[in-house]
């Protein structure tokens, strides 16, 4: 076989990945598109004429990419998941485990103030009693990284002796992201209710006091009103 005939054409290398580059890039841009949809008007109040209206492409080209509306709200979904999880695993956490639990309650906190919408589509799916989330991979939500990093919070502070022993990573879990998701979910509903401005940074400083306090009352068994 000739030299011409195994050698690749350039150009053609070129295009191909040009074309690559702007499909992975028309696809993000529907990702977005449909995440700011779905977070205005709920799933069933979406359409896919409007997610293609604001990523500035078609509509044939939305289904193309991703067949239906539910689809498109799944990979949503997922990567609303697969975000926080990222950022978790930024988070270098103290050798001190009391530290730690305090840096976990700073970080769920702060992301969930600074990304409402990962909240606005998780209640979605709660609306949905979870059924688009079954169908997604356990493995894409990195679900073992987060009780794992839990997990290592509390043998690390088991065996330093500073906090109780029986702990359960997923209840830590629940005891963090419960009162985190409450004090930014319900920041209007509350806020009303008791005219606070919750949202104010003295008010989540406070707020998230009184989080670190309930966390470390909880893995060190104290009462909270002992500090």
């Amino acid at each position: 076989m000739s030299t011409e005939a195994n050698t690749k054409d350039p150009g053609s290398e070129t295009a191909a990945l040009s074309h690559r580059e702007r499909s992975e890039a028309t696809r993000a841009r529907i990702l977005e598109a449909a995440r700011s949809q779905f977070v205005a008007n709920g799933l069933e109040g979406t359409r896919m004429e409007a997610i293609a209206t604001e990523a500035g492409v078609n509509k044939a080209l939305v289904y193309r990419h991703f067949g239906s509306r539910e689809q498109l709200y799944r990979d949503v979904l997922n990567a609303a998941y697969a975000r926080m999880r990222e950022s978790e695993s930024e988070l270098t956490l103290s050798a001190d485990p009391i530290a730690a639990i305090e840096q976990i309650v700073c970080f769920t906190l702060s992301y969930y103030v600074e990304n409402p919408d990962f909240l606005i589509l998780v209640g979605i799916e709660n609306l949905h009693q979870g059924e688009h989330l079954k169908t997604l991979d356990r493995r894409s939500l990195r679900v073992s990284d987060l009780i794992g990093r839990y997990r290592g919070i509390i043998e690390d502070g088991e065996r330093k002796g500073v906090f109780r022993k029986g702990l359960d990573p997923v209840d830590l879990y629940t005891v963090v992201s419960a009162q985190c998701w409450y004090a930014v979910a319900t920041s209007y509903t509350f806020g009303f209710t008791f005219d606070v401005d919750v949202l104010d940074p003295k008010t989540l400083e406070a707020r998230k006091a009184l989080i670190k306090r309930v966390a470390l009352g909880y893995v060190r068994d104290l009462d909270i009103a002992d500090g």
